[in-house]
């Protein structure tokens, strides 16, 4: 277990044996979740995902590391599923094949290369190994990424699932791809928005000669600075390129992951139970008098809450949904209509399947940024909102017990969780959606941005097939760059902007609603706390 872990654990404890000692409301002791919040700690993993195109050796470069042959090579994109590398200490090596329900499928570790065929039944892997490599990077877990040319379901499904769950991503450019291709850099931009770092390698090194090597690694390091602003070393490596991977591994600081993960959290647990103490000695030094007013302030406050909450769902088309899902909508099209080039050249050289792979891509990474700018922008104002109103209540009265102070560190508070203080535990969201309180303390922006995009992708998806039938129908015979790009603008594009009009709205809508509210109940539950 981590310094930090335990740390972290034995100060909820202590919490915890505190509380227990002096007079609060039960009521108050069970918003704390002091319990759930202990096991969100306690799971917590550190993911790690090996990223890169189908052909550049992710699986020889992670079995070079744990330096036997355990995972399959030269496997087909349609039989590639994530596949997380965990160590074993008991000896009982298996695979544990997670189904979209959560439920388990058991495999012997040498069945890795036949689950494949019923890839499309499961989510991920989990491979358990009695390997020292993987003990010795604990907590740490590799994960095998499916190619960035995998099957559209199965790569936007496994690119979803880790994508605010991986902590630092490993990226392999192969030296025979000679650059990063849009789609990859678009899979990175999706990443970089999650605010996650990143290892560069570019693998099969041993092709070509020195001097072509360090060129294509020069140029490569600049594309990487150009489009995504990030200074990256790129590590050249062979078939045997274990040993850098150990020693990128190594330099990644778990404590340090770990702790960005939770401090902003454990910061606003430890202000809110401090202003619960506070206020219950502040109590004993007023009057009845003073203590009756300060009960009939908060319970106005609460009642100023509601009020401002129901102003805002109903005024929340008007003020927020129309404008921006205009917006999120024409600037999706503006992508795809920026890669034009790019797409012509794709749908010519890979056909169908390559273009629609194509644009899917660019749809997610434009929802996802576009939507991510808006719903934090959106969350602010909201925030806000209620900050101010709280504020009026007590103008010009000194000895309110709504200080400024007191506001403003629910909206600070609130801010953080929202914009992922607890980053990265979109799992675990998931496993206790039925806890309200801990619910609400693991999910935000990027919860809300994943709920939305996940079912848009699978329309674009679903419905690509159809237009683009009738796309190469047309101009299949002449192929002419021309005649792609004419349909690409008149056609495509139209008809993606037309289904994210019929499909936007509704999802948009709804995830704004649950954001107003998750706000309004943070207010909330602050003052019922000091209430």
């Amino acid at each position: 277990m981590l310094k930090s872990q335990k740390n972290y654990l034995e100060y909820l404890k202590e919490v915890e044996s505190k509380l227990n000692t002096i007079e609060i409301a039960d009521s108050v002791k069970e918003n704390f979740s002091i319990k759930n919040l202990e096991e969100t700690v306690r799971k917590q993993e550190l993911l790690v995902p090996v990223v890169g195109a189908f052909s550049a050796g992710k699986s020889s470069f992670i079995n070079s590391f744990l330096e036997e042959e355990i995972l399959p090579v030269g496997i087909t994109p349609e039989t590639s599923l994530a596949t997380e590398l965990r160590y074993e200490n008991g000896g009982n090596e298996r695979i544990e094949a997670v189904k979209p329900d959560s439920s388990i499928d058991t495999f012997k570790v040498k069945e890795i290369g036949s689950i494949g065929k019923n890839a499309a039944n499961y989510k991920f892997l989990k491979l358990y190994l009695s390997n020292r490599k993987l003990a010795e990077i604990e907590p740490l877990v590799l994960v095998d990424m499916p190619g960035f040319d995998s099957p559209l379901d199965l790569h936007n499904k496994a690119i979803m699932e880790y994508l605010y769950r991986g902590v630092h991503y490993i990226v392999l450019i192969s030296i025979e791809d000679g650059t990063v291709t849009r789609s990859m850099i678009r899979q990175l931009e999706d990443i970089k928005e999650y605010k996650r770092d990143f290892s560069f390698f570019l693998s099969k090194s041993n092709l070509r000669p020195k001097e072509d090597i360090n060129s294509v690694k020069i140029a490569l390091e600049e594309i990487i600075l150009d489009t995504l602003d990030l200074d990256k070393t790129i590590v050249p490596i062979d078939d045997n390129g274990g040993e850098s991977l150990n020693k990128i591994l190594n330099q990644i600081e778990p404590e340090q992951l770990f702790k960005s993960l939770f401090v902003d959290s454990l910061k606003d647990f430890y202000y809110s139970i401090s202003d619960v103490i506070n206020t219950s000695i502040a109590t004993l030094d007023r009057s009845k008098e003073d203590n009756t007013r300060a009960l009939k302030e908060l319970e106005e406050s609460i009642e100023s809450i509601s009020k401002k909450r129901e102003e805002l769902i109903e005024n929340a088309k008007e003020k927020y949904s129309d404008i921006n899902i205009t917006r999120v909508i024409d600037n999706v099209g503006r992508e795809v209509s920026n890669s034009i080039e790019d797409l012509s050249a794709i749908a010519i050289s890979g056909g169908q399947e390559a273009l629609s792979g194509a644009i899917s891509g660019i749809v997610r990474s434009a929802l996802i940024s576009n939507i991510n700018a808006t719903m934090t922008d959106i969350g602010n104002d909201i925030v806000d909102s209620f900050s101010l109103n709280l504020s009026r209540l007590n103008d010009f009265d000194v000895n309110s017990i709504l200080s400024d102070e007191f506001i403003n560190r629910i909206a600070t508070s609130t801010k953080q969780s929202l914009y992922g203080a607890i980053k990265g535990l979109g799992n675990l969201a998931e496993k206790y959606k039925n806890n309200k309180i801990l619910y609400k303390s693991i999910t935000g922006f990027l919860a809300i941005t994943t709920t939305i995009v996940g079912p848009l992708v699978e329309l674009i998806i679903y419905f690509l097939p159809d237009i683009l039938n009738t796309l190469f129908h047309k101009v299949q015979e002449q192929k002419q760059r021309s005649a792609i790009k004419n349909a690409i603008l008149s056609n495509i594009i139209p008809s993606i902007k037309r289904k994210l009009k019929e499909a936007l709205p509704q999802t948009f809508n709804k995830q704004l609603e649950e954001l107003i509210n998750t706000i309004s109940n943070k207010f909330e539950e602050e003052i019922k706390k000091k209430k």
